[in-house]
């Protein structure tokens, strides 16, 4: 159990991206539409950003080093795409 605790939360943000990988591959194979898939990726993606968060915020990244910025950063901009690719999805659920 001491190898899980040392990881943090690195394994949710593995979790996130595989989701994310696996929505992409659905969408290249033709089983979801592009709005569908617009809303999964804005899902993993606003997931991804708060796995990000966790990592960076007393996890595996030291607090206060360039890294954990950069990630932060990072985390900030998933998540601001992400609400924007589910606000879209929002706007146009019902045309289509």
């Amino acid at each position: 159990m001491s190898v899980l605790t040392n990881l943090g939360e690195f394994p949710l943000l593995v979790a996130y991206l595989l989701l994310l990988a696996g929505t992409a591959v659905q969408y290249r194979r033709g089983k979801l539409s592009g709005t569908r898939a617009v809303l999964l990726v804005g899902m993993c993606l606003t997931w991804l950003s708060y796995a990000l968060l966790q990592v960076t915020q007393s996890g595996t990244v030291p607090t206060g080093t360039p890294l954990n910025y950069a990630l932060d950063a990072l985390a900030v901009v998933v998540l601001i795409v992400g609400v924007a690719a589910m606000g879209w999805w929002w706007r146009v659920r019902d045309e289509v």
